[in-house]
């Protein structure tokens, strides 16, 4: 079974300090525009929170419009700057690495090209789009940089990609671009010309899921979890899923819900105090599940 990744903003953090969420929405709002949103921002989800800005913009002045939000993001992430983890993932024998982030850390970090390596065209959702680097592959699933209207924060667009993924999983033999590892396509990656998504990577591998906290509003990544469940239940040859649980000290209420919600879900939890710094649980991280994998 080939292990793949499912990595988050997490690995940004530990270089870039400005990279996270609160960050990343608190520049969308200018100073002279008092927010209700701001109010007890991290008791509220993302997504709605970047809804809550929006609306409250568009309402205040009408020459605002998402684009130019969305634009304004890109500019944010797009200075950020990669790591030697970022390096390291990428010198590792892992093929497939799918990403929630929006920049180019990985692809940077191997001072290679990495060109467009799209299956399918998309303006707005990123079921299909990825970038090559030499005989790898980082799906952007949640957008990126270049192409500012696929960025995913507002719940609005987060339930379009759902409808879209589910209605790609779901297509009968017939159609067009059915999901290969639906129709036992396991080798669907080493065909030249098949159209396959990173749903049928995160289906068929191993995944190993890093950096992410997986907000409820990702309503993509908890479908893709479920529907992995419900495949395995039904005999189909699923991987593993495996979720690194990085916390320091005291765990919360919420992260114990969470692994015992993921658990049932047939995922693999691996809690690990980070007592030590994010930077030294990724140096173990890497060093335990990615360098030592058969090229």
């Amino acid at each position: 079974m080939a292990t793949s990744l499912l990595i988050g903003n997490g690995i940004n953090r530990v270089t870039n300090h400005d990279a996270s969420w609160e960050h990343v929405l608190n520049a969308l709002t200018p100073q002279t525009l008092s927010l209700p949103a701001l109010e007890h921002m991290k008791h509220k989800p993302f997504a709605l929170v970047y809804e809550e800005i929006l609306l409250t913009r568009l309402s205040n002045d009408k020459s605002v419009d998402e684009p130019a939000m969305k634009s304004q993001i890109a500019q944010l992430v797009g200075g950020l700057q990669f790591n030697d983890f970022h390096r390291r993932v990428m010198d590792s024998a892992i093929r497939h690495v799918i990403t929630t982030n929006y920049d180019y850390g990985f692809e940077k970090a191997t001072r290679q090209d990495y060109p467009r390596s799209h299956l399918m065209r998309e303006s707005k959702y990123s079921v299909f789009r990825r970038r090559a680097v030499r005989d790898k592959f980082v799906w952007h699933i949640h957008g990126e940089v270049e192409a500012p209207n696929t960025i995913t924060l507002g719940y609005d667009q987060y339930s379009g990609y759902l409808q879209k993924l589910r209605t790609y999983a779901t297509a009968d033999r017939e159609s067009k671009n059915a999901s290969p590892f639906k129709m036992g396509n396991m080798a669907f990656d080493h065909v030249s010309g098949t159209v396959y998504s990173w749903l049928d990577v995160f289906l068929r591998d191993d995944i190993h899921i890093v950096g992410l906290g997986l907000d409820y509003t990702e309503i993509d990544l908890w479908w893709a979890v479920t529907y992995k469940a419900r495949k395995k239940a039904q005999g189909f040859p699923v991987g593993r899923t495996i979720y690194h649980d990085w916390y320091i000290g005291v765990v919360e209420e919420q992260a114990l819900a969470r692994r015992s919600l993921l658990r049932a879900l047939s995922v693999e939890v691996l809690p690990r105090d980070c007592a030590d710094g994010f930077g030294h649980a990724y140096e173990m991280f890497i060093s335990e599940h990615l360098e030592t994998l058969n090229p």
